[in-house]
């Protein structure tokens, strides 16, 4: 006969997700520049966006396009801060809606700034 394991003995003892304190409250300083700085380059119809090796200057409806891009990143950050004070074992949900909001939000501004670059200049 086989020793039958008691349900205690399969489930190990769960540690929910700490964020430190500053890391949380650099996380809500990013989420508020974020659309800080979207609303005044659609209020302006002109957001500059430096990037790693260059910088783009998003005008007319891209900006709208980047501004939601902008958006998508706040909710990146702001997933983080829920995942600190959800104490539930779904640390593995909130990793991947993270990834799927990172994903759509690069792909939109990637589309963007190549639909706007293809606009703007003549090939």
């Amino acid at each position: 006969m086989r020793h039958r394991k008691e349900k205690s003995d399969n489930i190990e003892k769960y540690i929910p997700n700490e964020i430190p304190r500053p890391q949380r409250i650099t996380n809500k300083l990013v989420i508020l520049f974020l659309i800080f700085y979207g609303s005044y380059g659609v209020y302006n119809d002109s957001l500059y966006l430096p990037l790693g090796r260059g910088e783009v200057t998003l005008q007319g409806n891209a900006v709208y396009f980047g501004f939601a891009s902008l958006l998508l990143g706040a909710l990146y950050f702001l997933i983080e801060i829920i995942d600190h004070y959800d104490k539930r074992n779904n640390e593995f949900t909130y990793k991947r809606i993270r990834a799927v909001i990172k994903g759509i939000a690069a792909l939109i501004l990637l589309f963007t700034i190549a639909i706007s670059s293809t606009l703007t200049y003549e090939i």
